[in-house]
C-alpha cells in the first residue's frame, strides 16, 4: 500500500499512473494543475483589426492531489492565438508536451475562447509514453495573459519574447488503462 501511494503521488502529480500493476480496469483521479508560463513567438496581422500570435508557451506544471501532495513537470505548448481588436475577443488552440522524465511524457490539446486577458476552454489529455501510455482525461481551464496589451501596437512579424501568463486546471480528470 505504501508503494502504491508513492506511485500515485508521483504519477498523479504529472497525470497519474495509479493502479498500473495488477489492475485490468481503467482508474480515474481528479487533480488540480497550474502552469505559470513564459511565451515567445511572432504577431502577424491576418485581417483588418485581427492579429495572430504564433509561438510557444513554456513553464512548469505544478500538480496537487486531493491528499495535498504536489509535484511538477516541464511543459511546452506550441499555440496559435487569434486576437480581434474590434471586439476584444480571442481564441487559442495548441498542443502540449508534458515531460516528467526522458521516458515518461504526456501529450495534451488546449482550446479556449474569451476576451482580452482571459480565455476559458478545455485541456484534454491525448496520450503518453512510458508509464503514461494510454492516458486520457480532460478538465476545464482558464488562461490569463496580457498578450493583447503587448500586441496592440506591434508591427508585422514582431517577435515577442516576454509574453507571460498562467494556465489553471482546477479539476483535471486523469484516466489510465
Amino acid at each position: 500500500m505504501k508503494n502504491r501511494n508513492a506511485v500515485i503521488t508521483f504519477t498523479t502529480a504529472i497525470l497519474i499512473l495509479c493502479g498500473w500493476a495488477g489492475t485490468a480496469h481503467a482508474e480515474s483521479n481528479t487533480i488540480s494543475a497550474i502552469i505559470p508560463w513564459q511565451g515567445q513567438g511572432q504577431i502577424f496581422p491576418v485581417d483588418i483589426g485581427k492579429l495572430r500570435f504564433l509561438g510557444a508557451l513554456e513553464g512548469i506544471m505544478y500538480v496537487e492531489t486531493a491528499q495535498g501532495d504536489m509535484n511538477e513537470a516541464f511543459v511546452r505548448c506550441p499555440v496559435v492565438q487569434d486576437i480581434d481588436a474590434a471586439d476584444g475577443s480571442t481564441s487559442v488552440t495548441g498542443n502540449c508536451e508534458i515531460v516528467v522524465s526522458p521516458e515518461d511524457t504526456v501529450f495534451a490539446q488546449i482550446t479556449c475562447e474569451g476576451v482580452a486577458g482571459l480565455c476559458s476552454g478545455v485541456f484534454s489529455l491525448t496520450g503518453g509514453t512510458g508509464r503514461f501510455a494510454g492516458v486520457s482525461g480532460s478538465g476545464q481551464m482558464t488562461v490569463r495573459s496580457p498578450i493583447h496589451a503587448l500586441a496592440a501596437n506591434l508591427t508585422d512579424g514582431t517577435l515577442i519574447h516576454a509574453a507571460a501568463g498562467i494556465l489553471q486546471i482546477p479539476k483535471l480528470t486523469v484516466k489510465l488503462p
